[in-house]
């Protein structure tokens, strides 16, 4: 399994908002293929850990990885 952690905003993008759910790591699994899943824009992301470090949405997801993901952030 994957888990997967949705801060701030996305959390929105769960039915149950609690902002963590856990995934089956099937083979080929990757941060877009989470997304495409869960129906986020991968244009709605800022950020990805997987493993409490920064990754593409390329990125493939292996057992027991933990996916982490930021909205964009505006400010200045």
């Amino acid at each position: 399994m994957v888990t997967v952690r949705l801060h701030a905003a996305l959390r929105s993008c769960l039915p149950h908002q609690s902002g963590v759910l856990r995934v089956p790591a099937a083979e080929g699994l990757t941060v877009r293929k989470v997304l495409q899943d869960l129906g986020v824009s991968c244009g709605a992301v800022g950020l990805v850990l997987v493993n409490g470090k920064m990754a593409s949405l390329d990125r493939r997801l292996l057992p027991g990885d933990c996916l982490e993901l930021y909205p964009i952030f505006g400010g200045g």
